[in-house]
């Protein structure tokens, strides 16, 4: 368990890290002078803060449940808005601390209720096609509620429910394929294919997910992804790894308590983040697609990923 709780914590901070370093990137892309993300050093040192996160996080799996290493993420949550406001040099106001307490409530109480019914272990082929599935039709919803919203603020929370699920299901892939590497669980070839190809794309797409979030602020999206990502977490463990919970009133109730809670704090950050933000500065979405790595943002009223927006006239 002490184990669980190192790997666990330290990979909470570099990810909060890598959030930070991730919302620089995006503020600097959005400048007047904003240059693409390939050439932000802030970008290539939160790819840097969230591999490193990442190898800690799987590294955890091997000694804990998919939920009880999940829950530890919730430090992110309180780690990032300390060193933003440290490298950003932005106070938080009332509004921002409410919401992120309210958040890490919500989702500890989530968790709480919600403990892992059993030990680890790996998913087989079948099981495999059922998380890609499940989490396949979880993104696409996400990211096109992100596409086709007017708001930067609802299309950075969409993209960051996106990059939740993402993280979870590449996280409930990363323990299958710990588990078989270190022995302590085996499969067949084919799943073992689906295990690699799973992560190597969930990982990379988790991460361009956040970056899009970011554009919209930082505390409310990454409320968003600790909170989605534990959750859908909880979802693989019910639908695949043969989790079960309990279901009695008391434990609705409770349950519908902390999301409640964990809501209503998402929803305070946004505001906050909205609210905040100096007029015209925010910019807002004109058109959905475009290319992710050709994102080249300029001051203006509209934003266009993958082309160059121009100033309304």
């Amino acid at each position: 368990m002490f184990s669980v709780l190192v790997l666990g914590a330290t990979s909470a901070l570099a990810y909060a890290a890598a959030a930070v370093a991730q919302r620089m990137a995006a503020l600097r892309a959005a400048g007047p002078r904003g240059v693409g993300l390939r050439r932000s050093g802030a970008w290539w040192v939160a790819v840097l803060l969230n591999g490193l996160g990442a190898v800690l996080h799987t590294a955890a799996l091997r000694y804990g449940s998919l939920v009880a290493v999940q829950m530890l993420g919730v430090l992110t949550l309180v780690a990032a808005p300390l060193l933003s406001s440290g490298v950003l040099r932005q106070r938080m106001t009332s509004a921002q601390w409410v919401g992120t307490a309210l958040t890490v409530a919500g989702v500890v109480g989530l968790l709480a209720l919600v403990p892992s019914a059993g030990e680890s272990r790996t998913l087989d082929a079948g099981e495999l096609v059922g998380v890609g599935l499940l989490t396949a039709g979880a993104m696409g919803v996400a990211v096109v509620v992100a596409a086709a919203a007017r708001s930067v603020t609802v299309a950075s929370l969409a993209y960051a429910a996106a990059a939740g699920v993402a993280f979870a299901a590449a996280s409930a892939l990363a323990q299958t394929a710990v588990l078989r590497v270190t022995g302590a669980g085996s499969g067949t070839v084919v799943s073992s294919v689906l295990v690699a190809g799973g992560v190597l794309f969930l990982a990379p797409a988790g991460l361009l997910l956040c970056q899009l979030a970011y554009r919209g602020g930082l505390e409310a999206p990454l409320a968003t992804v600790t909170l989605v990502n534990p959750v859908f977490a909880v979802v693989i463990g019910v639908a695949a790894l043969g989790d079960r919970y309990a279901t009695g009133p008391l434990t609705v109730a409770a349950g519908l308590v902390a999301a409640v809670a964990a809501a209503r704090g998402v929803f305070l950050l946004a505001r906050a983040e909205t609210l905040g933000a100096p007029e015209g500065s925010r910019p807002q979405v004109a058109a959905p697609g475009g290319h992710f790595w050709g994102i080249r943002l300029r001051r203006s009223t509209t934003v266009t990923v993958g082309a160059t927006s121009e100033p309304r006239r």
